[in-house]
């Protein structure tokens, strides 16, 4: 059947963030027909959209396909998100590898979370989360272990208001974010959340220290028991040390990133059984 023209508005909002969804990681590019695969709209709408897109300034067209432009990133006027996702690629891509799980590296933004990379494999968990999206701070494992690194006068300031709820299980309102915070802190920075963000979902994440001081995260997602997820977050933390570390200084410190990956998550990862704690 031929695509309806012109599309309602909101069916047409919602064939863009299939388009933009495809695009899941920082870097990614596609050829038309990859993007039309990925976001199951037919190639007539596939095309027309990519060409919205590009002319609005939102992907880039080069010889090999689209991309997310980098004025689609979102900057929080404090991160240099090219060395992050440089620093950070190869420890996301070994997560990944070593776990199964969605991994993502986000920064603060306001009261949101922007995501600045994001690593997934085709036919795993889906996660209603995308490269260069927001999602609120409050909602998820990520946003908490930023926000646990903030002052709370900051945190009342910048949430002032009811808060969101994304799913029944999130939180709220503010005290009962303090205090979730506050466990988050007596955990030297690692948050969990069972499916705050979105139903059959949990998430753990540790925070990581950028040169100016200011605050990043890197988590794992999927559909598993928070309490499984207990297990990784020693080595979850080691990885955000590592690129912390990686950040701060030189090509040693860069490789020092990588070696707290290679010798300690996947090492551990690899003797466990998936079924052991996924």
């Amino acid at each position: 059947m031929p695509d309806a023209a012109p599309d309602a508005p909101a069916s047409m909002v919602a064939r863009v963030a299939l388009i933009v969804n495809a695009f899941d990681r920082a870097g990614a590019v596609l050829r038309p027909d990859q993007v039309a695969e990925r976001s199951g709209l037919p190639r007539s709408s596939t095309h027309r959209i990519l060409n919205q897109l590009h002319e609005a300034g939102l992907l880039q067209r080069g010889p090999a396909g689209y991309s997310l432009a980098a004025s689609a990133l979102p900057s929080s006027g404090v991160v240099d998100h090219a060395q992050l996702r440089g620093v950070a690629s190869p420890v996301l891509e070994r997560l990944h590898a070593d776990t199964g799980l969605v991994v993502h590296l986000g920064v603060l933004a306001g009261a949101d979370v922007v995501y600045v990379d994001k690593v997934t494999g085709a036919g795993g968990t889906a996660v209603p989360t995308r490269v260069a999206g927001r999602t609120p701070a409050h909602a998820s494992a990520l946003g908490k272990a930023m926000l646990a690194r903030r002052p709370a006068e900051d945190i009342d300031k910048t949430l002032a208001g009811a808060l969101r709820k994304c799913t029944a299980w999130t939180i709220g309102d503010l005290p009962t974010l303090h205090q979730e915070l506050a466990r988050v802190r007596a955990r030297r920075g690692i948050a969990y959340d069972e499916q705050e963000l979105a139903a059959g979902l949990s998430s753990v994440a540790a925070p990581i220290t950028l040169p100016d001081g200011e605050v990043a995260g890197l988590s794992l997602t999927g559909a598993v028991p928070a309490q499984r997820l207990e297990r990784v977050a020693p080595f979850l933390s080691r990885s955000a040390n590592g690129i912390t570390l990686g950040l701060g200084a030189s090509a040693t410190g860069h490789a020092q990133a990588q070696t707290v990956t290679d010798d300690m998550l996947s090492r551990v990862l690899r003797t466990l059984a998936s079924d052991a704690w996924v």
